[in-house]
């Protein structure tokens, strides 16, 4: 879909593989044993005691609350705390990147961005010394990345309208249609109260000249405005109801 390089995930993947040059200590954690000096692990070690296969899920536990901890006092915006966190949590992200991927066909770098705009926005509101876990912080990703994909869906790319306009364009005598105009006009075409026509808001651009003289009118704020003009529709008999026709582009003249 992209290349790796190029999304946010990759970017954070990018960050901490050239830190490891210099294997700086980002977590320490205590042992909770009396008298025993805290464990104090780099970036990896840190990673390797959350994903290694024989990893201890108790000490993993604890890792994470010290990440999350790190972050929430590291107030330095160009700290490592916040962005640690969120590569400690890309291995809990990613499955769940490709299935909204592949069933909502979103676009994979906005739902990276959204995921990690989430995480940020958790460890920054005030209550999250009190609350936040790292279950916590994964489920926030992955429902804003869920709810980001599905309200996508509720508008559909369409370039049937404007290619109707472009082939019922004037044709020039040398047999070449004109050029579109530079600046067009958004036409939003809202649906109706009652239960006939539109099931959802039309949303276009046109060329003015392409429009119906007295079909809308041009408001003080620079808007445009249909209900000045609005002609009452035609009274139908009960049970009649409206044609329904299929609009293709047309074709042009030979």
């Amino acid at each position: 879909m992209y290349p790796p390089s190029s999304s946010a995930f990759a970017s954070v993947r990018r960050h901490f593989d050239e830190l490891r040059v210099g294997d700086p200590i980002l977590v320490v954690v205590p042992t909770g044993i009396e008298g025993a000096k805290p464990v104090r692990l780099t970036a990896a070690e840190a990673y390797e005691a959350l994903y290694s296969p024989d990893r201890d899920p108790q000490f993993a536990s604890a890792v994470w609350k010290e990440a999350i901890r790190s972050a929430l006092s590291n107030l330095d915006a160009h700290g490592t705390g916040k962005l640690l966190v969120i590569w400690l949590a890309l291995p809990r992200l990613i499955g769940t990147v490709h299935r909204i991927c592949g069933r909502l066909r979103a676009d994979r770098l906005d739902v990276e961005a959204e995921m990690i705009l989430a995480l940020l926005e958790e460890l920054a509101a005030p209550d999250a010394e009190s609350r936040l876990s790292d279950s916590s912080l994964i489920h926030a990703a992955r429902t804003r990345a869920w709810r980001f994909a599905r309200d996508g869906l509720q508008e559909l790319p369409s370039i049937q309208v404007e290619r109707i306009a472009h082939d019922r364009a004037p044709i020039t005598p040398d047999g070449e249609a004109d050029a579109p105009a530079e600046e067009g006009l958004d036409v939003r075409v809202d649906r109706p109260d009652g239960p006939d026509g539109l099931c959802a808001p039309l949303r276009f651009r046109v060329r003015p000249e392409h429009l119906r003289t007295g079909a809308i009118a041009d408001t003080d704020d620079g808007t445009w405005d249909r209900s000045t003009h609005h002609r009452p529709r035609k009274k139908r008999r009960p049970g009649c109801r409206v044609d329904a026709r299929t609009v293709r582009p047309a074709r042009r003249r030979a």
